[in-house]
Order: structure tokens, then sequence, then C-alpha cells
């Protein structure tokens, strides 16, 4: 039979032993986080790069920039995640080139 300093040692040590899983797992997960939220704004970024070198890419061969995000899709394969992201196309001008942002989508698990 065990004495009680026995058992509670042992009971010290299992909480002890918890208590440091629990620290690395929550370190682990931050981590995981950190590295989502920054592949999350690079994937953003990349979509914006996109649809202003398609738009670049029609104003060198046709000599207007597109009146809308379709005609991108259309005529210069554009695409992106469009249940993830939302792109906001501004154009300004013909001769202007248009002020592009993307926004991710809220309630988005992912």
């Amino acid at each position: 039979m065990e004495s009680y300093h026995v058992r509670k040692k042992r009971f010290g040590q299992i909480v002890l032993s918890l208590g440091v899983f629990l620290i690395f797992m929550a370190v682990f997960l931050t981590g995981i986080q950190s590295v989502s939220s920054v592949t999350e704004e690079t994937e953003m970024e990349n979509i914006e790069k996109a649809v202003v070198q398609s738009a670049v890419l029609c104003y060198g061969t046709e000599g207007a920039y597109p009146e809308s995000l379709a005609y991108l899709k259309e005529h210069y394969g554009l695409h992106y995640n469009e249940e993830k992201y939302i792109v906001d196309y501004e154009i300004i001008a013909k001769n202007i080139r248009p002020q592009v942002r993307v926004v991710r989508l809220s309630g988005e698990g992912s």
C-alpha cells in the first residue's frame, strides 16, 4: 500500500506534466495561427497582383483598361476563390489603372 506522501508526489508530477503539455500546445497553436494569417495575407496580395497584371496586359493589348472584372475573367483567364475573397475593381477611366482591393469574406472557416 502506498503512503499518502507517495501518492501526493505522484499526483503533483502528473499535474506538472499536464501543465507543461498544455503550455506546449498553446505555443504550438499560436504558431499555427500566425503562419495561417501570413499565408492568407500573401494569398490576398497575390490575387491583387494577378488582377492588376491582367488589367495591365489588357491595356497593353487593347489600349484601354477593362471596364469590369468579368472581362478579365472571360478574356484573360483571371480566376480566384470567389467563395473566400471579394475583389473590389474600381474603374476610374480607360487610360488610368483601376483601383483593386481584395477582401476576405467573413465567416469562412479555413
